[in-house]
């Protein structure tokens, strides 16, 4: 059963669904966008970050080999969630050529769904001599003694929401499908749920909240994790801690912004990642705050500058031009540098 069919099926059945229950059908059913689709690249969908310069990837890299040098220095898991291309971690890996100790203390586990992407992965790391990388779908990873380095480059933010917005009350935003015009639509509803009235307490200064119960759970897993085996989470995402002032879903197809409605099952659906959840679920497993900020103060403090000049040094004047426009996409407060925040929890 298709996307469209599988949508209408379930609007049929319980009347009307939530956001959370057609994002859920659209990115994760059998057909869903992330389970079939190559959404990352040029050619695709959407860029990420180490799709825009190498320089990301190396600069994530020095931050988690000073990490482990400091802290570790022993055997340790190295888990990507949502490798994607793989570009992010080849990037770590070379960057990581100047600790060989790191290297051949590294046993890696990659989180990932996709069939397609994973053999991109599997292409790109046969350029290391690694004798065995563990791909798995799901958080599930079994003790074995060692600390983990666990990192994870817009993840988040695909995880489906529930939409809510109050006009004196609080409503919830549902989709219908009217059968004769083959259309769907927006309804809303009153809460009527103490259980959702509670969790909506804390948004009462505002007028609209978002919320995640399956990104909260799998982030609490991974603190779980982090608590029972040591170790460092380093989770990058475009998101918010201040309030939200307008709802944050958002759609894009071939590199444009398009309507939720449309390309159903092949396109990205998004929504702004709550880093106040994140805090304080990390607060709640008492494990350690070691960085909160946006992705330009990561980056700068880390020695990007200099890694950008390094990389322009006795270049042609159109390589230069080119690295310094992929330095201001990562950086500038109107492209990535502002909205994408930088969280790292430990457990050490």
């Amino acid at each position: 059963m298709k996307i469209k069919e599988l949508l209408i099926s379930q609007i049929k059945k319980k009347g009307k669904i939530n956001v959370c229950q057609f994002m859920e059908i659209c990115q994760f059913s059998d057909y869903g966008y992330y389970i079939k689709n190559e959404p990352i690249g040029k050619k695709n969908d959407f860029i990420t970050a180490p799709e825009v310069s190498q320089m990301f990837g190396e600069i994530l890299g020095g931050f988690l080999i000073n990490y482990w040098d400091q802290k570790i220095k022993k055997e340790f898991n190295l888990i990507e969630l949502g490798p994607g291309t793989g570009a992010l971690i080849s990037d770590i890996l070379r960057t990581a050529n100047i600790n060989r100790n790191f290297l051949n203390a590294i046993n890696i586990i990659l989180i990932e769904k996709n069939k397609s992407l994973i053999k991109k992965q599997k292409n790109i790391l046969s350029n290391f001599n690694f004798d065995q990388v563990n791909w798995i779908q799901e958080f599930n990873i079994k003790k074995n003694n060692r600390p983990s380095i666990i990192y994870s480059n817009e993840f988040f933010d695909c995880f489906p929401i529930r939409q809510f917005f109050k006009k004196n009350k609080w409503y919830e935003k549902f989709i219908n499908y009217n059968e004769i015009e083959d259309i769907f639509s927006f309804i809303s509803e009153e809460v009527k749920s103490k259980k959702i009235l509670k969790d909506l307490e804390k948004f009462n200064n505002v007028e609209v909240a978002e919320i995640s119960e399956s990104r909260k759970k799998y982030f609490e897993l991974v603190c779980k994790y982090l608590k029972e085996n040591k170790g460092i989470f380093v989770t990058i995402d475009y998101g918010y801690n201040d309030p939200l002032k307008n709802l944050s879903l958002q759609t894009i197809h071939n590199h444009n912004k398009t309507h939720l409605f449309e390309n159903l099952g092949n396109q990205d659906i998004t929504a702004y990642v709550n880093f106040n959840d994140f805090l304080d679920i990390a607060n709640q497993h008492n494990l350690k705050i070691d960085l909160f900020c946006n992705q330009n103060d990561f980056l700068i403090d880390c020695g990007l500058k200099e890694r950008k000049e390094k990389l322009q040094k006795d270049k042609n004047e159109k390589t230069m031009k080119k690295i310094e426009l992929e330095y201001e996409r990562l950086t500038n407060s109107s492209q990535m540098g502002e909205i994408f925040k930088v969280l790292v929890i430990s457990c050490l």
